[in-house]
């Protein structure tokens, strides 16, 4: 990856009046709001290549089978696809790289931090219809699916393990 270089002061400007815009909105969209952070690290990220990863999360989702079962089968089915067949997982050394933290880069190089990866994890699956929402541990993060009494647990920085 080339060094990330900020948007002009303009763009910026924008990105950050998007960015307060959609965060006050009664349902903000999480990849909309990873994107417009993304864009204001890396310069380089125009509407054309937001879209292209919006365009790539509802090609995953559509990668899916169409309502596999209930919360284990959501996170077999998103770990197979994600984890075992497209490879999306982090390793140790993606702390130390920016791009990790980066939703358009993430969905490129398919390896980022903990939470990234769980955007990309709960964004594939909400579009396909899953029960799914983010759970936040001690010093991680993983995707939970299913209601708390019945909640299956996927860790997508270790390729989406059940």
């Amino acid at each position: 990856m080339r060094p990330p270089y900020p948007p002009s002061p303009e763009r910026s400007a924008e990105l950050r009046r998007r960015f307060a815009e959609e965060a006050r909105s009664e349902r903000p969209d999480l990849s909309t709001l990873c994107l417009l952070v993304g864009a204001e690290a890396d310069g380089a990220l125009d509407e054309a290549g937001m879209d292209a990863a919006q365009v790539e999360l509802d090609r995953l989702a559509g990668l899916l089978p169409y309502r596999p079962g209930g919360p284990r089968a959501w996170a077999v089915a998103v770990r197979e696809l994600l984890g075992d067949r497209l490879g999306f997982h982090g390793a140790p050394a993606d702390y130390q790289r920016l791009e990790s933290s980066l939703l358009h880069e993430v969905l490129v190089r398919r390896r980022g931090l903990p939470i990234l990866l769980s955007v990309v994890w709960m964004e594939v699956a909400r579009r396909a219809g899953a029960p799914v929402y983010g759970v936040a541990l001690p010093g991680h993060f993983v995707v939970g699916f299913g209601p708390d009494e019945g909640q299956v647990l996927a860790d997508p920085f270790d390729g989406g393990r059940v």
